[in-house]
């Protein structure tokens, strides 16, 4: 039996992945900022078939630290999608991590919108 979703559904569900994401960037701040170097590596660079499995192993290992206890983030999401269990196909890690960047990307602007923080001169 196929499971569909409501709109209201998966807005909710989106919310909540940014509220685990938020949460986990806070906690590792370092972290969150290598990771987003490292994606774009791969996307900017072409990576060595040597260099793969360092490179995947760094990019699960950073996902593992900023949501270790699968709290449902965009970490958790692709830590499964980018583990090499997931790909088998080595082509196919650009791809992932270019829709990693795209997902930190709305993730940042949400956390700048929804931003308390004022500057005071």
């Amino acid at each position: 039996m196929e499971s569909t979703l409501t709109v209201n559904e998966l807005e909710i569900r989106w919310k909540k992945a940014l509220e685990a994401t938020r949460r986990a960037a806070t906690a590792h701040p370092a972290t969150y900022r290598q990771l987003k170097m490292q994606a774009a590596a791969v996307v900017d660079h072409p990576v060595d078939i040597n260099e793969y499995f360092p490179t995947v192993e760094q990019l699960v290992e950073s996902l593992k630290t900023l949501d270790p206890c699968h709290h449902g983030s965009i970490f958790d999401l692709f830590g499964a999608r980018i583990s090499p269990d997931s790909i088998w196909q080595v082509r196919n890690l650009r791809m992932e991590c270019q829709d990693l960047l795209a997902h930190l990307t709305a993730f940042d602007q949400w956390r700048r919108k929804n931003s308390h923080l004022r500057r005071v001169k």
